[in-house]
């Protein structure tokens, strides 16, 4: 099973991934001479790639059905070969290997300053993905990056569960967020879940503002939920979550709230 390979280019370190993804490692890389690296500008065109042969699963990753995405940086000689390689976001079962391997390959057109070949740092993706097995991460991000409220929770909810993707609480929460706040009632209802289960420090009046905007947006579970909260909260804590709910204002989702 071979690998869906996605280019993410621009200068002078450019995160990918639609800006979703911060280095966190500088993982592996390769061992090259330094070399300046034009940045970018209104003279400058960036790489173009050439030949791009698809990374290979590892043996790991098939038996598992792991499926993600690789991100690496890396800078493209002015003689159109890849050097100082790096995996910017580390996703395990021999697959930074394999994308590094792969990308070490790669033919590109180098970047031009007033017409002269230059040096310059691009970011590149490498999907892992099974044909047929849904969209792929990479794919998640670029529609939830564009606005897409469905995609914003999907994405959330595989950073949760470390689904295709390195686990991130904090990057999961931020997508659901996202969702929530852009009408979605199933995003609003688990972002009041999320609240809930915090324990002793939970905002229950945030979650009450959760729970009955997803009730108004026909999220089924919301209802139950909701009462089952308001059980608990002092009359000063309902006062200030229906406060919350009058002055509630939302971009609307760019699509229909699942149910």
């Amino acid at each position: 099973m071979r690998s869906k390979t996605f280019l993410v280019l621009g200068l002078a370190a450019t995160i990918g991934a639609a800006g979703m993804l911060a280095a966190q490692t500088q993982g592996a890389q390769t061992q090259d001479a330094p070399e300046v690296v034009t940045k970018g500008g209104p003279n400058v065109t960036p790489p173009r790639v050439t030949y791009a042969p698809p990374a290979e699963f590892s043996e790991e990753a098939r038996a598992a059905k792991y499926q993600a995405t690789c991100i690496l940086k890396l800078i493209v000689g002015a003689d159109g070969n890849p050097r100082n390689i790096r995996v910017i976001n580390p996703i395990g079962m021999g697959l930074d290997e394999k994308a590094l391997e792969a990308v070490r390959s790669w033919k590109f057109r180098p970047a031009l300053k007033d017409g002269k070949p230059v040096a310059a740092e691009i970011v590149v993706e490498v999907d892992f993905h099974f044909p047929g097995a849904g969209p792929s991460i990479a794919d998640l991000a670029r529609r939830a990056n564009s606005g897409d409220a469905k995609s914003e929770l999907e994405l959330a909810n595989a950073y949760f569960k470390g689904k295709d993707t390195p686990k991130d609480e904090q990057t999961g929460l931020s997508y659901l967020e996202k969702a929530a706040k852009q009408g979605l009632a199933r995003a609003q209802f688990e972002m009041g879940e999320h609240i809930v289960h915090q324990g002793a420090s939970a905002d229950y009046s945030r979650a009450y503002m959760w729970y009955t905007l997803a009730s108004r947006g026909g999220y089924k579970h919301s209802e139950k939920a909701l009462k089952e909260l308001a059980a608990k909260m002092t009359p000063e804590q309902l006062q200030a979550g229906q406060t919350l709910v009058d002055h509630w204002t939302n971009v609307p989702a760019n699509s229909g709230s699942p149910r």
